[in-house]
């Protein structure tokens, strides 16, 4: 590993849409999404982790990219890069704490042997992160019907009780499913994220089962 660029954001769409702004600022390889472990209570939103790879330049560029966009929609909690990190880190940098729920089954427990799944679709995603089960639901049938869009990804072992929603289309059909999901399901429980990523970066893609 040439460097490990680490970044820690609120909510799980804005580590999404930060990777995709990091990926398409430099030539890095997106290597996980992590979260923290809280126990007992804890607030929400939810801690994310955003890790990547590359040459020192190209992740310090990357980086700034993901940062200046975390920090855009007032997110942003701190970043580092590591050049030529020490042994042993490779392995820890390299957990993917997402997907527990085996909603994607052709990503790997995680990309350092894993084989890299081939995109075939660069549908526009988007991501909806809210409070409850029952809210998540009512807001995914409202983005389902709203626009021509497919479920793609919901992950629910993110802590806190939230539960994050993805769906694919064009970038106009996936605004509207996420502006209708957002109206109804807010309605039942509070919406902490939502984001629309046009033409996303197949670093991005290759997490969810397009």
């Amino acid at each position: 590993m040439r460097a490990l660029g680490m970044m820690e954001v609120y909510g799980f769409p804005t580590v999404v849409a930060a990777a995709d702004a990091a990926a398409k600022a430099a030539d890095v390889k997106i290597i996980a999404f992590d979260r923290n472990r809280p126990f007992g209570k804890f607030p929400v939103p939810l801690i994310m982790q955003l890790k990547l790879e590359g040459n020192v330049a190209a992740v310090r560029a990357a980086m700034d990219a993901a940062s200046e966009y975390a920090k855009s929609v007032d997110k942003y909690i701190v970043s580092h890069v590591i050049p030529n990190p020490g042994e042993g880190v490779e392995k820890l940098a390299y957990k993917l704490d997402i997907n527990k729920d085996k909603f994607n089954k052709k990503l790997p427990k995680n990309f350092l042997v894993g084989e890299e799944p081939v995109v075939e679709n660069r549908s526009a995603i988007g991501l909806l992160e809210i409070d409850g089960l029952v809210a998540s639901i009512e807001g995914l049938d409202a983005m389902v019907k709203a626009a021509d869009v497919r479920i793609v990804h919901t992950e629910k072992r993110l802590g806190g009780r939230l539960v994050t929603c993805v769906v694919a289309g064009s970038v106009s059909a996936v605004t509207a499913a996420v502006e209708a999901g957002k109206n109804a399901g807010g309605t039942l429980g509070k919406v902490y994220g939502d984001v629309v990523i046009p033409n996303p970066h197949d670093e991005v893609l290759k997490f969810f089962d397009i």
